[in-house]
């Protein structure tokens, strides 16, 4: 019986330990997106995150849309911005939940501007998106991070915040 829980605590452990390492690794990346993009010039960096919308790839359903903004000011600092503060979340542990979806949808949109993908099935897109998912359900942002001490206090008194926080 005690060899059975032994077990069963090094492998949550284990577990613990892997979605801290992958949150943090996913906050730095998304930092080091909106960095590059800001740094790059906005969509001059478009290229650096694997998208390379204008004519190099066929266009997604939505790459027509995307490609109206084109060269758009406030969606490139939206876009920095959201990558840096999806990041800064992350690396934090704060609102893990909320950043992964926000991440989510950035990856979804960045996926469906060039549906077929130019040579992979499964792009770095989609496995973000993946690692957004298993960040957002395995409530990453209480194994190390802020969330482990604010969801408590903050679920207690705001009960639909569970969906946002963890």
């Amino acid at each position: 019986m005690n060899e059975n829980s032994e077990s069963r605590n090094s492998s949550s452990r284990g577990l613990r330990l892997s979605l801290f390492l992958a949150r943090l690794a996913m906050g730095a990346s998304m930092i080091g997106l909106g960095l590059r993009l800001f740094v790059g010039g906005g969509w001059g960096a478009w290229n650096t995150i694997g998208v390379v919308l204008p004519t190099t790839y066929p266009r997604g359903p939505i790459g027509d849309i995307l490609l109206n903004f084109w060269g758009n000011q406030f969606v490139i600092q939206l876009l920095i911005w959201s990558a840096v503060l999806i990041g800064v979340a992350l690396v934090l542990g704060v609102a893990v939940r909320l950043a992964s979806y926000g991440g989510m949808i950035i990856m979804l949109m960045f996926y469906l501007a060039v549906i077929p993908p130019g040579s992979v099935i499964i792009s770095q897109q989609i496995i973000y998106l993946i690692m957004f998912g298993i960040l957002a359900i395995g409530e990453a942002g209480k194994v190390g991070g802020m969330d482990s001490f604010l969801a408590p206090l903050l679920e207690e008194r705001y009960p639909k915040l569970k969906y946002l926080l963890g």
